[in-house]
């Protein structure tokens, strides 16, 4: 067998292997959101894989869980480096941000019922967040401070502000948007409405229109 005809089945298994995983972490997600203390026996039957599976990655809940918020920290930053790459101005960059994370809290449904990505560094008691989790705030708040050095974000704010609801208010519309019927295809795009417009620099916004 030639080492061509075997490179296939080599990247094969890699492969299954990403898609197992993000099926574990999106079902894990969607039930532990339902009940905290779901055994991975259950997560392994809803996700329709055997329970070696998932021992062979995560040891128990606690590993499973930071596992759904460095995925979804790194999903979300990847949209901050993606609009600096780009080099969008910083409101484009934090609108793109807040609907992109509106998708990533509805692909991972634990995130809106818990507030491990919102770290509160104060707390010395409070476990530390994941790397991705720190790297993907500390990419919004200089996002944020660039925006108040350009002048389309108000400097009158701590730029601490601006991160903290994004995902404050992300966390509670999202985990209560069903109850007032609102459609989750729009929701990113509401809440983005919702925050921009206050944190926006009116004298900017007015000198945009004009």
């Amino acid at each position: 067998m030639s080492a061509t005809s075997a490179q296939p089945r080599r990247r094969g298994p890699r492969s299954d292997t990403q898609r197992n995983d993000a099926l574990i972490l999106q079902t894990a997600a969607r039930v532990l959101a339902e009940d905290p203390r779901a055994t991975l026996q259950r997560i392994a039957d809803e996700a329709g894989v055997v329970r070696l599976t998932i021992y062979r990655r995560y040891r128990n809940r606690d590993a499973l869980r930071r596992a759904i918020f460095e995925t979804a920290a790194v999903e979300a930053k990847s949209v901050v480096t993606d609009a600096l790459d780009r080099n969008l101005d910083p409101l484009t960059a934090l609108r793109a941000l807040i609907v992109e994370m509106a998708a990533i809290i509805q692909r991972y449904p634990l995130l809106a019922v818990a507030t491990d990505w919102q770290p509160l560094p104060a707390d010395i008691h409070r476990p530390a967040p994941p790397p991705a989790s720190r790297s993907m705030h500390q990419a919004v708040f200089a996002l944020v401070k660039r925006g108040q050095r350009d002048g389309v974000l108000r400097a009158d704010l701590p730029p601490e502000l601006l991160p903290q609801a994004i995902t404050g208010t992300l966390h509670i519309v999202t985990r209560f948007a069903r109850s007032f019927g609102a459609d989750p295809s729009t929701l990113g795009t509401q809440v983005a409405d919702l925050l921009l417009d206050g944190f926006a620099n009116r004298s900017a916004r007015s000198s945009t229109v004009e």
